[in-house]
């Protein structure tokens, strides 16, 4: 019997050069991007684009730099100010930079969104969470805050994470649930929050029948989010060769920096600030005292607790080392609004008892809840003054030395 004739399939050889050449330039772009990572990641570190506050690239980045503190924040972040963390330690004048995640708006769900994305990647790691006492102060929190900051891929990172319970998973994701535009367009990531939130048998059955196509649909965001990352660090260093920034010159004895002088500076650039910007009188609606009981209760039922919690019990999975930087509360505004001192120290008291259950160390800067120049408006806006407390906190918990909420007086001048 003659054999038959050779069957030549020529399209299937060329498919398979073209999934080799596809390949090798998805490896090579890769290679290349993780390289523009480790060159750029600070001149991206001022910036607030997308990659950094809905990615996930960027932030694994910055945690896996030994020369990076990562600080989750909101509108504190952005305005230009002097001594702002990001431009205080550009130059790393201390050994370390600063790498600020927020925008307006960014409340503890959306924080535990970033900070389950980055997963294993919190193991042994200092990171700063800086608080509003404004997001504690209303019952419930404004959806388009929580709206605007959400992300879709590092939210499906934090439910296929090895790294945390499922009991916090189901809490968190029954919080997420409380949004449509989390998951708005994706119908997968609906299903996955309903069987995480659901937590029955049947529903974990489904999670792990699944895998596989989530694992497919995340490496598709994955290098989606990695091309937007190499992107935003070209504008960014772009940016910074076009206009490039003024940073703080600071002055450096043996490779320290002179905080007692830089107070200085800053209480003189706030004083300054203040006079130029001659606020408003504020309107007194309620008798002193009389807005003590409500503000009380709002503050008792306050959302923010629950989803403030979670991302406590999250970094203690993690395995992260947190400080906890609050600011004080406006006296000034709410003592308009009628609420005294006896009322207001209740977001304290509960701050302290909250951080105290995870054992996370905290600075809360009561002592300037009167002080008009810590701020640059009625709004949770620090300035100049403000930010050389928060350095100087950072500055101390970065290098293992004791991070102290009260200032000690030396030589007439307010010191850590």
């Amino acid at each position: 019997m003659k054999p038959g004739p050779t069957v030549v399939r020529p399209h299937l050889f060329a498919c398979f050069l073209a999934l080799c050449a596809l390949s090798t330039f998805l490896g090579v772009g890769w290679i290349w991007g993780k390289s523009l990572q480790e060159r750029l990641l600070h001149k991206a570190a001022p910036e607030f684009c997308d990659a950094k506050l809905h990615g996930v690239t960027l932030i694994k980045e910055a945690f896996s730099r030994p020369d990076t503190l990562v600080m989750f924040g909101s509108s504190e972040l952005i305005p230009d100010v002097p001594m702002k963390g990001v431009d205080f330690f550009a130059d790393l004048p201390t050994g370390f930079s600063v790498f600020p995640v927020g925008k307006a708006g960014t409340t503890s769900l959306s924080v535990l969104q970033k900070l389950g994305a980055a997963g294993e990647s919190l193991r042994g790691k200092k990171l700063v969470l800086s608080l509003s006492p404004s997001f504690f102060q209303t019952e419930n929190v404004d959806p388009k805050y929580f709206e605007g900051n959400s992300s879709k891929l590092q939210t499906k990172e934090f439910l296929w994470s090895d790294r945390f319970s499922d009991d916090l998973k189901r809490e968190a994701a029954n919080q997420l649930l409380a949004y449509d535009k989390a998951y708005e367009g994706d119908w997968f990531l609906e299903f996955a929050l309903r069987r995480v939130a659901s937590g029955e048998w049947s529903d974990r059955l489904m999670m792990t029948l699944v895998e596989p196509i989530a694992l497919l649909d995340r490496a598709v965001g994955r290098m989606q989010d990695h091309a937007e990352a190499v992107s935003a660090l070209l504008d960014a260093q772009e940016a910074s060769e076009g206009h490039p920034r003024k940073f703080i010159k600071l002055t450096k004895r043996g490779g320290s920096v002179n905080w007692d002088q830089l107070f200085l500076t800053a209480d003189q650039s706030s004083k300054a600030f203040a006079q130029r910007s001659k606020k408003r009188p504020l309107k007194v609606t309620r008798r002193l005292g009389d807005g003590d009981s409500h503000f009380v209760g709002v503050v008792k039922k306050a959302q923010e607790w629950r989803d403030f919690e979670l991302v406590l019990r999250l970094l203690k999975e993690a395995g992260a080392s947190p400080l906890v930087l609050s600011m004080p509360v406006h006296a000034d505004v709410l003592e308009a609004e009628g609420v005294s001192q006896k009322g207001w120290v209740e977001y304290g008291v509960r701050l302290r008892q909250m951080v105290a259950k995870y054992g996370t160390p905290l600075v809360y800067f009561e002592d300037h809840e009167r002080d008009a120049t810590f701020f640059v408006d009625h709004s949770d806006h620090i300035g100049s003054k403000g930010w050389w407390y928060y350095n100087k906190a950072m500055d101390d918990f970065f290098h293992g030395r004791p991070v102290i909420s009260k200032p000690v007086a030396s030589q007439g001048m307010p010191l850590y």
